[in-house]
């Protein structure tokens, strides 16, 4: 009785958006500058794309399926609104349907902004260093991100933001780190922990219980020469649903994920279903920007990523509208998209062409005009980013709503 009527409520809002209500799930503000009739996904390859939605037919309905996206992008993406507004979608569009948070940078570690949603506060001293920054030494892993303890003992509290985030439960975290002497030991202060898992480069703590705030203690040991890298973590549910990994670093480009030596094995604890790439506001910023070399970048990232998860799929987002020094509309957009639009059909991927759902050329003006984009002319308001997620969901939600009409 309970799954016939999940799967009832699921099938009516579905089809009552799609007849009636023409964006999910909330009434957002309406603007004439933006292009509803474009706001689709552009699918290359069906029969793959529909198997994706295979699966998550079977977890919206039924449940029991184990479902990782990943959202990479550059500052768009760290703020984590636009992706935390994916989030709360995928996982609260049907009942006990999400698995956890997943992975997550503290980024206020070394001193940049972090999500609002999940948040730290820590004492102790760190060194940051950003994948973006090109003088900033490797290694990095899948996050973008590196934080080097100075200190002999930090301990790091992470917290949900309760006023914006309900129902954000974990069971399990797992650090990710590297201690080049083995010599810094890494305690859970919560009383609550079943078990405690250590492999290459990673602990992992099993608590008896759910829970929305841990504190984890990193503290030297004994050799004051050794280095204790931390790389981010991950948080868990041991049920099966829908994990929304955001993974954004200020600045960064393309060949900053390339430069992530641990990316790849990290990648593993992931096993994604579904990459999304927003991916390209930077490297089409400046005037030299050189599409062939875009190109060639992106394709070895893929490839990389293809060669251990060969049924992964792509979904391809167009960089924004934008200026370029706050002076003049970046007319590179064209080429960047042209880009995206050549490697989403050389590898069955997915197009969501935000540049022209916004509005096109210069429609970056008519955001800001609405409060919806900053006055640098690149970045979104928390409502311009929350207004992208609503879209962007809404296009998943068109593509769903004919896999069930194709399907029954």
């Amino acid at each position: 009785m309970i799954i016939k009527r999940t799967y009832g409520l699921l099938y009516l809002f579905v089809f009552n958006w799609g007849l009636n209500a023409q964006h999910y799930p909330h009434a957002h503000q309406q603007y004439s500058f933006i292009d509803t009739s474009k706001n689709r996904l552009e699918v290359f390859n069906d029969e793959k794309w529909q198997n994706f939605m295979g699966k998550i037919h079977q977890q919206w309905q039924f449940g029991g399926n184990d479902i990782n996206v990943i959202h990479f992008g550059g500052s768009h993406i760290q703020a984590d609104v636009w992706s935390n507004r994916m989030r709360q979608y995928f996982q609260h569009i049907s009942p006990h349907n999400g698995s956890g948070r997943g992975m997550y940078f503290p980024f206020k570690l070394i001193k940049s902004n972090g999500s609002p949603y999940l948040k730290t506060k820590h004492d102790g001293k760190w060194k940051g260093y950003r994948n973006s920054v090109s003088y900033h030494e490797a290694p990095f892993g899948l996050l973008g991100a590196r934080a080097e303890l100075i200190d002999s003992v930090s301990t790091i509290t992470f917290y949900v933001n309760k006023e914006h985030c309900k129902n954000c439960h974990f069971n399990r975290i797992d650090f990710l780190h590297e201690d080049s002497l083995d010599n810094h030991c890494i305690q859970l202060m919560n009383d609550s922990v079943i078990s405690i898992e250590t492999s290459n480069n990673m602990t992992s703590f099993f608590l008896f219980k759910e829970t929305d705030s841990v504190c984890i203690k990193v503290e030297r040991m004994t050799n004051s020469r050794g280095k204790f890298n931390l790389y981010g973590t991950q948080f868990s549910m041991d049920n099966s649903g829908v994990k929304y990994h955001s993974i954004g670093v200020n600045g960064a480009s393309v060949p900053s994920y390339l430069r992530c030596d641990y990316l790849m094995d990290q990648l593993k604890l992931v096993k994604p279903n579904l990459v999304v790439f927003s991916i390209g506001i930077n490297d089409a910023y400046e005037p030299t920007f050189n599409p062939e070399e875009y190109y060639q970048n992106y394709d070895t990232l893929i490839q990389n990523i293809k060669a251990q998860f060969p049924n992964v799929n792509f979904i391809f987002t167009t960089n924004n509208d934008s200026y370029y020094k706050r002076k003049m509309v970046n007319e590179r957009v064209f080429k960047a998209r042209e880009v995206m639009y050549e490697l989403a059909k050389n590898h069955d991927g997915i197009v969501w062409d935000l540049f022209h759902i916004m509005g096109g050329l210069n429609s970056i003006k008519l955001w800001e005009d609405a409060g919806l984009a900053k006055t640098d002319k690149i970045h979104f308001t928390t409502k311009g980013y929350k207004l992208s997620g609503d879209l962007f969901f809404e296009a998943f939600i068109k593509s769903y709503k004919s896999y069930i009409q194709k399907n029954g």
